[in-house]
């Protein structure tokens, strides 16, 4: 195997992995991503978080030597370093990882590369036939009727629950600005991160320190051009997200390869009561899926592809829309932290490698 493939196969150990573009660009963007150097190191590395005394063990070499290699590395986006006791480091994938964390030393070879793979491998399809990597939930408490919300699915409540933030570019939009004819017009930063991701991506210039009530107003900005707030599929929410369908990869994802996991995106589902509804069509325009449309009978709603963001609930004068959460069947409860979930989606794909590879 060449160094580069190498490479590859270990980063499609991790998550849902990075498959294979069947022409090559797989080992194509990640010489760009790594220098040879770096490419060796990280494959020294193991799995899960290490310090540097537990690296210089395994490689034979002095822990101040495994320490420069992998604050290198770290400073690099190429690994991820969080700060206990000791510093510790791991090797995070594809995506949430390595993919955001080379947003701003993107050149447009890179980006250009990057979108090349992503319609040469089957990345979308794993991303779609797993737990979904990201979920939406509502901007407000309030857009629910009886404005009741489990805390995961509480924006502010989770917001509260972190005590340092960041924010950085959408990497799916930077990568949309080096297209002809980019749809897309909206704000670049608007990535947020939390504790040790804040402090990663404010160490290493990947984005810049916010307050609590600055991520809140990046995230609630969208009700006035069509994004919605998408949150690390877990718990905690250590990544929230300010997205829109015309530039945002996992919208674009949702659209084109449904799968069977589409029902996980989001709890809730929008209702019209007709009673109040006058039948303006603001909600039509609102909604970026395109699931509300208007004929003669009245409003209908597509609540199976609903999407449950809220859009259309901000623009209703007449307060006809409500968010209702789906029944407990339907209704779905993400993993603790990013951690769990990133070794759910690796045991899935696990199982399916085969058909995704």
């Amino acid at each position: 195997m060449s160094l580069y493939k190498k490479l590859c196969a270990r980063l499609d150990e991790l998550s849902f992995g990075f498959p294979k573009s069947f022409l090559g660009f797989d080992r194509i963007l990640m010489r760009q991503f790594f220098p040879r150097q770096d490419a060796i190191d990280f494959l020294k590395m193991r799995d899960g978080y290490q310090t540097a005394a537990d690296y210089a063990a395994r490689n034979g070499m002095t822990e101040a030597e495994a320490k420069a290699t992998l604050d290198r590395m770290a400073n690099h986006g190429l690994v991820f370093r969080r700060h206990r006791e000791e510093d510790e480091y791991e090797c995070h994938p594809f995506i949430l990882g390595l993919m955001e964390w080379q947003t701003t030393r993107a050149k447009k070879s890179w980006l250009y590369t990057l979108s090349i793979y992503m319609v040469t491998s089957k990345l979308g399809n794993r991303m779609s036939q797993t737990m979904p990597f990201y979920r939406s939930i509502p901007m407000h408490k309030e857009f629910v009727e009886g404005s009741v919300v489990a805390p995961y699915e509480d924006l502010e409540a989770i917001l509260d629950r972190h005590t340092r933030f960041a924010v950085g570019p959408c990497t799916c939009r930077t990568m949309d600005k080096v297209k002809p004819n980019n749809p897309c017009h909206h704000p670049i930063e608007t990535c947020i991160e939390t504790d040790d991701y804040a402090t990663f991506f404010i160490e290493t210039g990947i984005g810049r320190e916010i307050t609590r009530d600055e991520a809140l107003a990046i995230l609630r900005e969208g009700e006035k051009d069509g994004r919605i707030v998408n949150v690390t599929n877990s718990k905690d929410g250590e990544n929230l997200c300010s997205c829109c369908e015309c530039g945002c990869g996992m919208l674009w994802l949702k659209t084109h390869f449904p799968g069977p996991s589409k029902d996980f995106w989001s709890n809730y589902f929008s209702v019209i009561d007709e009673d109040k509804c006058v039948k303006c069509g603001a909600c039509v325009q609102k909604c970026p899926f395109h699931v509300i449309t208007k004929d003669e009978a009245g409003m209908h709603i597509d609540t199976a592809n609903c999407y449950g963001c809220g859009l259309c609930v901000s623009v209703c004068a007449k307060e006809a829309i409500k968010l209702h959460r789906k029944p407990d069947e339907a209704a779905y409860e993400p993993p603790e932290t990013y951690d769990d979930a990133m070794e759910i989606w690796r045991k899935e794909t696990k199982k399916d490698y085969k058909r995704f590879r």
